[in-house]
């Protein structure tokens, strides 16, 4: 049967219990969260560099452009110099003369437009190893992550299931007026925040509201008082030292 005169020692140990399995509930929880962060992380550093991609393929696509139209001037000029060998007339050989010239100039400053492209897309270029290196970390870092959570979960989910079996131990010591109003805050707001400790001779632990004298009374009397506050059952601690002024 339960026993009133051990209800502080109950409620400690209760209070221990589900503050461990909230730690423990805790990293269960977080691993997934991390994981899905970082899975993020590392779609915003492939979006980047898919952007850099694409940007550059723009580039090179100008690249060709201009070495075309290079190539297009240099066949032409080619086609009249050998026009320029058949020439029947001086007439005919000034004007094939006069054309060469003008493409050959026009050919020069399409090979200089090539040439700035081909300096901008090699300029680009270089933004691509550090953004490379953000990726392979933050997947260097999530495999990592992962490879922890999996080897961690079944003992963190053991650890929930051995102090599982202890807390229900222990519930099952709590006097009635005790454990129906435990069962309540458990359902409404948690395990771990069910319960508080008396700090400082006269302070809820959950959330250090100041406890009246004729409720600290009332505890070490063995009644089950809540915080008027945060509504935790409150409980002293061992070395508690009622202090009524």
């Amino acid at each position: 049967m339960p026993d009133i005169d051990n209800i502080r020692e109950v409620l400690e140990q209760v209070h221990l219990i589900q503050t461990r399995l909230g730690d423990l509930n805790s990293r269960l929880r977080r691993g997934p969260v991390l994981l899905k962060n970082q899975e993020a992380n590392i779609q915003k550093h492939t979006g980047k560099l898919d952007t850099l991609k694409a940007e550059y393929q723009t580039l090179l696509a100008d690249v060709k452009n201009k070495e075309q139209e290079v190539d297009v001037h240099t066949q032409t000029i080619a086609r009249r110099k050998l026009q320029l060998q058949e020439s029947k007339t001086n007439k005919e050989y000034q004007a094939l003369q006069i054309q060469i010239q003008t493409d050959e100039a026009a050919r020069d400053v399409h090979d200089d437009k090539a040439l700035e492209a081909i300096e901008k897309a090699e300029r680009f270029a270089l933004k691509f190893p550090p953004v490379e290196a953000e990726l392979q970390k933050a997947r260097e870092i999530y495999e990592a992550t992962k490879k922890k959570f999996v080897a961690d979960k079944p003992h963190i989910e053991s650890e929930i299931a051995d102090y599982q079996k202890e807390l229900t131990l222990e519930e099952c010591k709590m006097v009635k007026e005790f454990r129906d109003i435990y069962n309540r805050l458990v359902r409404s707001v948690g395990g771990e925040n069910a319960l508080a400790v008396v700090v400082d001779q006269k302070y809820c632990g959950g959330c250090n509201h100041q406890i009246p004298v004729n409720s600290l009374a009332h505890i070490l009397a063995k009644k089950p008082i809540t915080c008027s506050s945060c509504a935790r059952l409150l409980y002293v601690p061992k070395d508690f030292q009622f202090d009524k002024g």
